[in-house]
């Protein structure tokens, strides 16, 4: 396309739009307009795509690191259940009891640092969600609630990382001498 247009007069213009015979800008010019405005367009979707895109890639990843995050925390409870359950049988005044408390609490405070909190169960109504029943004891009016407590369940910020297993009564409530309830 010619950057130089003539008029009727003879004179050249230097980046003058092309114009027709009576004075109106010719179809290439048009045209060419059409098409820069097209090409726009699409460059304005594709650069909202690509940042759709972006978001929903990191979001992935975050979902992801989440996920693989929870699981490691997950392998990790039954060593901590394992470490409480052998400080409760644990001799008194014994030097190495003490060391062993001491690593437990490291091991709690990494697990809450990581958003980890235990689920309460005993006295709760029973949410299948979050607590797994073993043991049903029938009798009594009202709603399910949670009675003992076998396993301490875990949360990982918004996540069921183990649901607690409880022993369920039928309308009564917590502590009704069942099996030993887990501490923690």
């Amino acid at each position: 396309m010619d950057k130089d247009a003539t008029y009727s007069e003879g004179e050249v213009v230097e980046g003058a739009p092309l114009m027709n015979g009576d004075g109106a800008p010719s179809e290439p010019l048009g045209q060419a307009d059409a098409k820069a405005a097209e090409y726009l367009d699409l460059l304005q979707r594709e650069r909202a795509a690509f940042i759709n895109f972006r978001r929903r890639s990191e979001a992935e990843r975050a979902e992801s690191q989440h996920y693989a995050t929870g699981q490691l925390l997950k392998k990790l409870l039954p060593v901590v259940d394992d470490l409480d359950r052998a400080l409760t049988l644990a001799p008194p005044g014994e030097p190495w009891v003490e060391g062993v408390r001491m690593i437990a609490r490291k091991f709690h405070s990494l697990l809450e640092a990581e958003g980890v909190t235990p689920v309460d169960a005993v006295g709760q109504p029973f949410d299948p969600t979050v607590h797994e029943a073993v043991a049903y004891d029938e009798g009594g009016d009202g709603p399910d609630v949670v009675v003992a407590e076998f396993a301490r369940g875990y949360r990982h910020r918004d996540r069921v990382l183990r649901p607690a297993m409880v022993r369920v009564g039928k309308g009564q409530a917590g502590g009704n001498g069942g099996p030993a309830q887990a501490g923690g």
